[in-house]
């Protein structure tokens, strides 16, 4: 048992030293709490409420929380460039995905061997699946990779 408490006192301990901040999101609503400003957090039945250093209570129906989560956030957010993920539109007879202009684009069966090869001559290619069967792929372009079915 004094190993268990031992264990719980060190990450609580470790808590302030890894984040620097609590962060509460109401949809696309976000508040952010130093923990220099924080004090506590208590529930009763349905409602959080998060107490600040100066007194000031911060209150929310559970239900209107989306999410909070802690770390050391600057005020950038995490950009995620739209173009960084591979998007693949997929028909009967054609998979069209987001790239540049020169990239290959590789499609292997659910074995691993490559079934199409195609090299784009212009951004946002399309590479014909019409000859393929029916079944499970795997499209890569550059370093990005997605799944798709034919059906």
């Amino acid at each position: 048992m004094k190993k268990f408490y031992t264990i719980i006192l060190f990450l609580a301990a470790a808590i302030p030293a890894m984040a620097q901040q609590m962060i509460v999101e109401k949809g696309s609503i976000s508040e952010t709490i130093e923990f220099s400003e924080f004090e506590k957090i208590t529930f009763d039945d349905v409602t959080v409420n998060i107490t600040k250093a100066d007194g000031t209570t911060l209150s929310a129906a559970m239900s209107e929380i989306s999410r909070i989560h802690f770390g050391d956030y600057s005020n950038i957010d995490n950009l995620e460039l739209e173009a960084e993920k591979l998007i693949a539109y997929v028909s009967n007879d054609a998979i069209a995905v987001n790239c540049r202009a020169g990239i290959t684009i590789a499609v292997y069966d659910i074995i691993g061997t490559e079934v199409i090869c195609t090299r784009q001559k212009a951004d946002n290619g399309v590479a014909s699946i019409a000859q393929l069967p029916k079944g499970i792929y795997i499209i890569k372009v550059d370093d990005r990779t997605a799944k798709f079915v034919k059906r």
